[in-house]
C-alpha cells in the first residue's frame, strides 16, 4: 500500500473517529489550515473540519468511509470511496481530490458525491 493510500485510509477513518479523538488524528492526516469543500459546505481550519465530521457522525451513525482507490501525481491525489452503513453495505460514493502540503499531510481537500 502506498504512502498516500494510507494517508486517505487515515483521512477516512476520521469521519467514524470517537469525538475525543478525531482532532489528533484529523492532525496527523492534514494541516491545521485546511481546506475542506463539498457540496453542502466549504470550511477553512482542522477544527471546523472536525465539527464538520461531527455532525455528519450525528448524523449517519455506524457509518464509515472506505478507500476504493487513490491515484497520485506531483502534490495531488484522487481517492474513489464509498460510505458505508452500519452493515457494511455501501449508502453512497464519491470522488474526493485533495493537494498535498511539502510534509505530505492534506492541505485543500474538495469532495464530489456521485450519482446513486
Amino acid at each position: 500500500m502506498s504512502d498516500t493510500q494510507q494517508l486517505w485510509n487515515d483521512y477516512a477513518a476520521c469521519w467514524s473517529a470517537e469525538p475525543a479523538h478525531r482532532v489528533v488524528a484529523l492532525g496527523a492526516v492534514a494541516v491545521d489550515e485546511v481546506a475542506y469543500r463539498d457540496p453542502g459546505t466549504e470550511v477553512a481550519t482542522l477544527t471546523e473540519l472536525a465539527a464538520y465530521m461531527a455532525g455528519f457522525a450525528g448524523a449517519f451513525p455506524g457509518h464509515r468511509f472506505r478507500i476504493d482507490e487513490v491515484r497520485e501525481h506531483h502534490d495531488r491525489s484522487l481517492a474513489h470511496w464509498s460510505q458505508l452503513d452500519e452493515q457494511g453495505a455501501t449508502a453512497s460514493t464519491g470522488i474526493s481530490t485533495a493537494r498535498h502540503h511539502t510534509d505530505g499531510r492534506l492541505t485543500d481537500i474538495t469532495g464530489f458525491f456521485l450519482p446513486a
